[in-house]
């Protein structure tokens, strides 16, 4: 009897440790980029080749607070808090492929080439007009 409590337990331990993101709140933007969501403060877009990583190169950096996204383009807002009225704005070309070697500057600078900003609102929204990107941003609510 205890043999089997220490295997369910020891079963238990190996599905939450292989579960997808247990603590990480994690949405696919497609292309290896995803919204990753530590709590209502630490949200931000990495490019990641594997999903459930707790890591990936920061594409946006926290806190977004809304975003959009198609098969091509994501735009994002961002703010250093939820408090602050300055927003920083970013619109991100999901249209390529590269293979990402671990600590190699030239394949963050490839993946960096396609992200364009930070932008104040007005820039924003002329960039968007330039570009014919028609999405509209989405405020995320807050758990």
């Amino acid at each position: 009897m205890i043999r089997l409590k220490i295997i369910l337990f020891l079963f238990g331990l190996m599905a939450l440790y292989n579960s997808c993101c247990p603590f990480i709140k994690e949405e696919s933007l497609g292309n290896n980029f995803y919204l990753s969501e530590y709590d209502n403060v630490d949200r931000r877009i990495l490019y990641s080749e594997e999903s459930c990583s707790n890591s990936g190169i920061e594409i946006v950096p926290m806190t977004v607070t809304e975003y959009a996204d198609n098969s091509k383009w994501i735009i994002a807002k961002s703010s250093a808090s939820r408090q602050t009225a300055e927003s920083k704005y970013w619109i991100v070309d999901k249209d390529f492929k590269v293979k990402i070697i671990r600590d190699n500057d030239s394949t963050i600078n490839i993946i960096k080439s396609h992200v364009f900003g930070p932008f104040d609102s007005a820039n924003f929204v002329q960039l968007l007009l330039d570009k014919d990107i028609k999405l509209t941003l989405k405020k995320i609510e807050q758990d």
